[in-house]
């Protein structure tokens, strides 16, 4: 009922919105009457921020996504010490499914060692269903709440917010068909403890889990197969600065291109744009 609640009322406002226009170019006061029912419109809300990380030279921000459809974010970062000084601004793609999705965007420039204070607002699409040869520009949404952070210190990696990582997945491009090849998946955490931490591994492709990873071995994960190419590894606690690789068996049932997906998850991560990672791979004929 909202869904629908909320299309009505855009659909309202598109309405309203040709109509300032019209009147408007009637009387020449068309930006006059277009912004406030652009501001009034249900589905312009701001974003709401919740996180800020530093990582020079680049920023990252978590945030609560309250627009629909959104085109593009706008980011705006000022020193904290110094807000008069210029300003950076970036644009990041929008694209966030419905609204109160909690979505990461990044923005670059920073300066290593600087504190800073960062806002963002998206660009909302109008789809105007009605015949209006004057089409009107997409709104902004005002800016979201203020969030600051001090920079990443990598000597206090605990003194940082969580940041798990996938790094690379590693093993066999060309592994031959008909044999069993070990791979393995790199994680890691430049911030504080990660607690309850989930890592999955699947393969799309000709390869089967012969053999999940061991349990306990690796950060405390208790691992299982999960479907019949990867396997789920839960309960993992990830300390700061660690770094850690797990590998799993596999058989290659056949030929032809796949690939293998690797992911993690956990509690108050504040970057979770570094938390897949993929690996392309072609299975051969096996030469006997």
């Amino acid at each position: 009922m909202a869904s629908a609640s909320a299309s009505a009322s855009a659909r309202r406002t598109r309405r309203a919105l040709h109509l300032s226009l019209g009147f408007g170019m009637v009387c020449g006061l068309a930006a006059a009457t277009t912004a406030p029912a652009a501001a009034a419109d249900p589905i312009v809300k701001a974003p709401t921020l919740m996180t800020l990380r530093l990582d020079a030279p680049t920023a990252y921000l978590t945030f609560k996504d309250n627009s629909e459809p959104d085109t593009l974010y706008t980011i705006t970062l000022t020193e904290k010490d110094n807000p008069g000084y210029t300003k950076i601004v970036r644009q990041a793609p929008g694209g966030v499914p419905g609204t109160g999705r909690v979505a990461t965007r990044s923005a670059t420039g920073i300066k290593p060692g600087v504190a800073y204070c960062a806002t963002i607002r998206a660009t909302v699409h109008y789809d105007y269903s009605d015949l209006n040869p004057y089409e009107l520009e997409d709104p902004d949404t005002p800016e979201s709440n203020k969030v600051c952070a001090d920079p990443v210190d990598a000597s206090k990696p605990q003194s940082a917010p969580t940041d798990l990582s996938i790094g690379p997945v590693t093993g066999e491009a060309k592994p031959p068909s008909g044999t069993s090849r070990n791979y393995w998946v790199a994680y890691s955490n430049k911030g504080a403890d990660a607690k309850g931490v989930v890592l999955e591994v699947w393969a799309t492709g000709p390869m089967k889990l012969r053999r999940p990873p061991e349990n306990g071995t690796f950060s405390g994960f208790t691992c299982a197969a999960a479907g019949a190419s990867g396997f789920r590894c839960t309960g993992g606690t990830v300390k700061p600065a660690e770094k850690g690789s797990i590998p799993f068996l596999i058989s290659v049932t056949g030929t032809g291109n796949g690939t293998i997906h690797a992911s993690i998850t956990g509690s108050g991560d504040a970057n979770t744009a570094d938390n897949a990672s993929s690996f392309d791979f072609e299975a051969i004929p096996r030469v006997v």
